[in-house]
């Protein structure tokens, strides 16, 4: 069976380990982008506009069917029938492969068969050794540009995360000095990451090295307050006091962190497509805390469709790395429990991102019932608690103020979508001392009397950045042919960021269209 590398030297290997000539690093970036979206078509102009991002020579598309033609070639030599194709369909190109001879797809795979196993520590751990031996150096090796920049660093994130993943399940089963290397080499890359550190305490006590292991700790919080002025989290403390008083349950195999709650979601939606919203991220940036230093609950208000959701999604992956007890993201769908899966609704995203397998998460999104009623503050905080791994016990006489002591110093990111009640935000205020809340609704009047609010205005793009996200699907290219009617579309559309984005999609889909037509049938349907 053939075997195409990803995750190293990009490489396609035949059934006799032979390699397929695949070409100059242009031409082998194109074949990377084709294998990473295995099976899935992918337009010229995507190519292109990952190729050369926002700045094509005139013959870029005769240079991609170039490429494109010399990759069938070299495939079709290295054939013995158990290869991958690369066909041209509905105007696009696509690599036909058996997803198991992709090393990339075998590890994500994997991956997520080891986090189905649950409870089954031993089965978790092996399939997670299993999938981080598909790693044989830096990713896309050879491969330079934009996209190779952005993708590699998604991959070693997801790489960090299924290897942290396997030391705590090794920490589990008892494992310890054997892992110190590992973990040694994986903090010095990682100094700031408190799940990495908090293995290597963890390990460093297995071994009977505890002065090491509170060493480790006081490194940790000396980077943490020169570089963000905060103080690690409440696990990582708890677990240097274990650490110190010598605990000797924590010597044997079993939880890394005891007594307190092992679960650290991650339940960020995939980045969704933002334009022109510099000046509105700047604006989240700002305001940590208000007088007092109570932390102040960030609010993003719109009318429906203007990137409300798009804009919190952007933001909280970019500060995502503040928050290593987790970052929680709930959708309470304007205040009504309805089944929609995940954020399969949200529009705007580009077609990578909606080819693209879920990005790994450590737990479940925090997913609303599914019954037709008003979602109440109680089951706000209850769905955040559970995401935490923690449940209000049963007889507990003040749920709010528990679910608060729980939240008070962790440093915890929570996003509360399309929130439309003051009690669904007021149970979680005054908040996480060393964390985060982010709110957006609709109208921030569904806020009044909610305490400490930092209220970010969002409305239509401007005609530019309309423009911009259009070039951003459909390519430079085509948006320049069709001046005219791209600013028709953009006039139908409201400068609304979802309308934009649907009918770019109807585009997208239907390259062979004069935007001229779809313009005018636009026109047809709102005259």
């Amino acid at each position: 069976m053939v075997h195409v590398q990803l995750l190293g030297p990009v490489e396609y290997r035949t059934a006799g380990e032979d390699l397929a000539e695949l070409g100059r690093a242009k031409q082998r970036g194109v074949f990377a982008m084709l294998a990473v979206s295995a099976n899935e078509v992918v337009m010229p102009d995507e190519l292109i506009s990952w190729a050369w991002n926002a700045d094509p020579p005139k013959s870029a598309r005769n240079m991609i069917h170039s490429y494109i033609s010399r990759l069938r070639g070299a495939l079709e030599d290295a054939d013995d029938g158990t290869g991958a194709v690369l066909r041209r369909r509905h105007g696009g190109y696509v690599l036909e492969a058996d997803p198991d001879v992709i090393d990339l797809h075998r590890f994500r795979r994997t991956v997520a068969t080891a986090r189905a196993a649950g409870t089954d520590t031993r089965t978790a751990t092996r399939l997670l050794r299993e999938a981080l031996g598909s790693w044989h150096g830096r990713p896309l090796g050879g491969v330079s540009g934009e996209w190779a920049t952005r993708t590699r660093s998604q991959l070693e994130r997801e790489h960090l995360s299924a290897l942290v993943e396997c030391h705590e399940g090794e920490l589990r089963l008892g494992g310890g000095t054997g892992l110190l290397d590992e973990l040694h080499s994986l903090a010095d890359l990682h100094p700031d990451n408190e799940l990495v550190i908090r293995n290597l305490m963890t390990g460093l006590h297995r071994s009977g090295r505890r002065t090491e292991a509170v060493e480790a700790y006081e490194t940790l919080r000396r980077r943490l307050a020169d570089q963000l002025g905060v103080e690690p989290a409440q696990q990582t403390t708890a677990l240097r006091a274990t650490i110190l008083r010598a605990d000797p349950d924590l010597a044997a195999a079993g939880p890394a962190v005891p007594d307190v709650a092992l679960s650290v979601p991650r339940q960020l939606p995939r980045v969704i497509r933002c334009v022109g919203r510099e000046q509105e991220l700047a604006m989240l940036d700002g305001s940590v805390t208000a007088a007092g230093g109570r932390p102040v609950t960030r609010v993003i208000e719109g009318p429906p469709g203007i990137g409300k959701t798009a804009l919190a999604v952007q933001w909280a992956h970019r500060v995502a790395h503040r928050f290593p007890d987790g970052q929680i993201f709930v959708e309470l769908h304007g205040g009504r429990a309805v089944a929609r899966p995940g954020c399969a609704h949200l529009a705007g995203r580009t077609p990578e991102q909606r080819r693209a397998p879920a990005e790994p998460v450590r737990g479940l999104r925090a997913a609303v019932p599914t019954r037709d009623r008003v979602l109440t503050g109680d089951d706000v905080l209850r769905l955040v608690l559970r995401s935490l791994g923690v449940v209000v016990p049963s007889g507990e006489a003040d749920p709010v103020a528990f679910g608060q002591a729980v939240l008070k110093d962790l440093r915890v990111l929570v996003v509360l979508d399309d929130l439309t009640s003051p009690e669904q935000l007021k149970v979680l205020q005054p908040g996480p001392s060393a964390g985060a809340v982010l709110v957006t609704t609709r109208d921030a009047r569904h806020l009044a009397g909610a305490d400490v609010l930092r209220t970010v205005g969002l409305r239509e793009l401007s005609v530019q950045q309309a423009r911009r996200m259009l070039a951003g699907i459909l390519g430079e290219r085509r948006v320049e042919a069709e001046a005219l009617a791209v600013s028709r579309i953009i006039d139908l559309c409201g400068r609304s960021p979802r309308a934009l984005s649907a009918v770019a999609e109807q585009a997208l889909v239907r390259p062979w269209l004069p935007l001229s037509d779809l313009a005018a049938a636009m026109a047809g349907r709102t005259g």
